[in-house]
């Protein structure tokens, strides 16, 4: 009789047991989704601080523009032409705060990608009751899912590009047009290029395929 006692106190302990176990490993799981999705929120956050830094720079590239379009006249009424190959210092400084921006969140969104996002969808996969497919959640954040990725075949990527490129475009713009301002006003004047100058212009030639070099790297990477 004691024995029939003690094994049928045994037999309703298990289950309660078992039950008590799996309830922590859901509230585990819950305090492990909370985590990962203030951490999503956290990215988040900073990526778009990140990206408003990026869009002030673009605002600051087209007020130097501005200043640059203002100056043309007094620049070439006092033959100072040259300002034309030192304006660009400022672009390139302007192009490569951007370019850091932008790798960035380049970084963040990978560690998004590969990361946080698959962690999230598992986690409501393992606490979900039900067999619900989570791989569409959050989904925006996985690689090919961003309106720059509406581009299809390697020829529209192409024809793309230029858009996808339009910010840091303008500093590089703003350089290539400042050095063609210059070679052409001394055409124009017939003014001989000194030592100095041909050293700034191939100068700003390096640097000009350097900057793009790693505008287009952070295109290809997006």
């Amino acid at each position: 009789m004691e024995h029939l006692q003690v094994f049928f106190l045994e037999s309703t302990e298990y289950p309660k047991r078992d039950k008590d176990e799996e309830m922590k490993k859901d509230e585990q799981l819950k305090i492990e989704l909370d985590i990962a999705l203030e951490e999503y929120r956290t990215m988040k956050t900073e990526i778009v601080s990140n990206l408003d830094a990026a869009r002030q720079i673009v605002h600051l590239a087209l007020t130097a523009i501005a200043i640059l379009i203002g100056a043309v006249p007094v620049i070439v009424q006092s033959h100072s032409t040259i300002l034309f190959l030192i304006a660009p210092l400022l672009f390139f400084a302007l192009a490569w705060s951007q370019l850091r921006y932008i790798y960035l969140v380049l970084d963040m969104g990978k560690y998004l990608n590969n990361y946080i996002v698959p962690n999230v969808q598992r986690l409501l996969s393992d606490i979900s009751t039900s067999k619900n497919d989570f791989s569409q959640v959050m989904s925006w954040e996985m690689p090919g899912k961003g309106p720059t990725r509406l581009r299809g075949n390697l020829f529209r990527g192409l024809l793309f590009f230029p858009i996808a490129g339009a910010n840091l475009g303008i500093s590089l713009l703003a350089i290539l047009g400042s050095v063609a301002a210059f070679l052409w006003l001394s055409l124009q004047n017939q003014y001989r290029i000194s030592a100095m100058e041909m050293s700034l212009i191939i100068f700003n030639a390096i640097t000009l395929i350097y900057t793009a070099y790693w505008g287009v790297q952070a295109e290809v990477k997006k």
